[in-house]
């Protein structure tokens, strides 16, 4: 399943799903057409949170693709030889660097690339994938399904970070794990999953 913010809200998304192997406190909501899942999403006072399944996987991207248009990015969790994260603020709330990939641009090379743009660093290694977060956004007046591949990065230089004012980015900075809190209190719910995925990922090794 995936999970996906749209509108403030979570849907857990997926396709022949059983009822009986997902959370049973929450709504499960079969869609077998555009028409349903538009109504579902559209609805500003539905649920919170519910578990949408499709019959098929072809119907589920059929569909997700005809309602939104699917843009792919890229970005990391960047960790420095202190074991800090290196987190950006951007239009008044904590994030992570990230961005679009370019045009046949690979996803591991697209990561690097954003977050080099983004904090005035240079050489962030990848060492593996860590998740996947979907959000829901508006571009131009149309609506967007944001999909970002999401890699822990070593960075052992001692550049001077910059920010990268054209992308609103108005600050850079290193923060360890105990300042989390105050990411948590100011920050957008798929970047806390990769937060929640990270912590926990460093619970079951030596990162």
């Amino acid at each position: 399943m995936y999970k996906v913010f749209i509108n403030e809200r979570v849907f857990w998304i997926g396709f022949n799903l059983k009822k009986s192997f997902v959370k049973k406190e929450l709504p499960f909501i079969t869609c077998f057409s555009y028409e349903d899942f538009d109504e579902l999403v559209s609805n500003k006072k539905g649920e919170k949170e519910m578990v949408v399944n499709f019959l098929t996987e072809r119907l589920m991207n059929k569909i997700l693709k005809k309602r939104y248009r699917i843009v792919e990015a890229g970005g990391g969790i960047v960790v420095n030889k202190n074991q800090e994260i290196l987190f950006i603020f951007r239009r008044g709330k904590w994030d992570l660097p990230k961005g679009k990939l370019e045009k046949h641009e690979k996803v591991k090379a697209g990561a690097i690339r954003e977050v080099e743009e983004e904090c005035g660093i240079t050489s962030p290694k990848i060492r593996e994938e860590l998740i996947t977060t979907f959000h829901k956004f508006k571009n131009k007046g149309k609506e967007c399904l944001k999909k970002s591949y999401w890699f822990i990065m070593d960075y052992e230089g001692e550049e001077e970070l910059v920010p990268q004012l054209e992308e609103d980015i108005t600050k850079v900075k290193w923060m360890g794990t105990d300042k989390f809190e105050k990411v948590y209190a100011n920050t957008f719910p798929s970047i806390g999953d990769v937060l929640d995925a990270y912590i926990e990922r460093k619970k079951g090794s030596d990162i």
